[in-house]
């Protein structure tokens, strides 16, 4: 998982360097401060996406598996009882937009509006999950 920032329909004299494109979306790995509406991008390599990805995220042209970071929660499963965890992620599977193995570490990815639902979940299934913070790629450079 890596941070990427893409920006729409550049039109500056100043050169870009150019990481991937998304027809006119150009994508970039880090935040220009001279280019205004910075989109935040998460870019990953899926084990497996759901019907949902498409509402969250997209393929580059260079076929790169993309997120839109701020619309998403990533997090992880810490402890638990297998059974658990299984009945946890079986509620989960609704919401699901991909799953990662990224540092032999499984990921789960949802969409933002669900974090407080999946920490209820998580409680009534008795584990401990850790959410992945990447509040940093949000802020507005200074």
């Amino acid at each position: 998982m890596k941070v990427f920032f893409g920006y729409e329909n550049i039109d500056t004299p100043a050169p870009v360097s150019v990481y991937d494109q998304q027809e006119d979306l150009i994508i970039t790995s880090h935040r220009d401060e001279d280019l205004f509406e910075a989109i935040p991008l998460l870019s990953i390599k899926p084990l497996r996406t759901t019907l949902l990805f498409e509402d969250y995220g997209f393929t580059s042209d260079s076929e790169q598996t993309y997120l839109y970071l701020d619309m998403i929660c990533v997090f992880y499963i810490k402890e638990g009882e297998e059974q658990e965890k299984t009945m946890f992620l079986l509620q989960a599977e609704e919401e699901l937009i991909a799953e990662i193995i990224d540092k032999e570490q499984r990921f789960f990815i949802l969409g933002s509006q669900h974090k407080l639902l999946v920490k209820k979940w998580a409680s009534a299934y008795k584990l401990t999950i850790e959410f992945i913070l990447f509040q940093c790629a949000l802020d507005k450079p200074e």
